[in-house]
């Protein structure tokens, strides 16, 4: 079996809205594990609704 490994990014936001994600996650409500897991999926919410 072959593992092919993603390869990642580093993006840099502004603390306001890191610190706004930190809440989201403190609250474990929405089950996210970290805060890259949820930018990536609003990444890709994102670009499916610009790819409309």
């Amino acid at each position: 079996m072959i593992l092919v490994r993603k390869r990642y990014v580093n993006v840099k936001i502004p603390i306001e809205l890191a610190d706004e994600v930190d809440k989201i996650l403190e609250k474990k409500l929405l089950g996210y594990r970290s805060r890259a897991e949820f930018v990536a999926e609003a990444v890709r919410d994102k670009l499916i609704q610009v790819k409309k």
